[in-house]
């Protein structure tokens, strides 16, 4: 089995994760805090914050465009993977929250445009 066969066995997730890195609300109960987004997928996101976090608990994110219950399926350290209780779109939330997020879309888009036309 190559490196990359192993990879793929042993990674569980269902989305495919796209990197970024902006604040949002974390509400557990009464407590809020501020964190940081990871990475967003449509089925979760990876957050960070200093004091850590509870497995098995059932938060709410709130961000622009964002306000989703969650559970929190794992901890390591000051990490976190959290799973939404509905699909997002994570493109959407990445171009609400992080700026400049949709000209590097639409540079994407252009670029990808511009392979697909035939050279004159």
């Amino acid at each position: 089995m190559t490196i990359t066969e192993l990879a793929a066995h042993f990674d569980r997730r269902r989305h495919p994760r796209f990197v970024t890195a902006f604040e949002a609300e974390l509400i557990d109960g009464e407590e809020s805090r501020t964190v940081i987004v990871g990475d967003v997928s449509s089925g979760g996101c990876l957050l960070e914050h200093r004091l850590g976090f509870r497995v098995g608990t059932t938060v709410r994110l709130r961000a622009k465009g964002l306000d989703m219950e969650s559970r929190i399926m794992w901890s390591r350290g000051d990490l976190c993977g959290m799973r939404f209780a509905q699909s997002v779109d994570p493109w959407q939330v990445i171009r609400t929250n992080v700026e400049g997020a949709a000209r590097l879309q639409d540079l994407m888009n252009e670029s990808a445009r511009q392979k697909l036309e035939p050279t004159r």
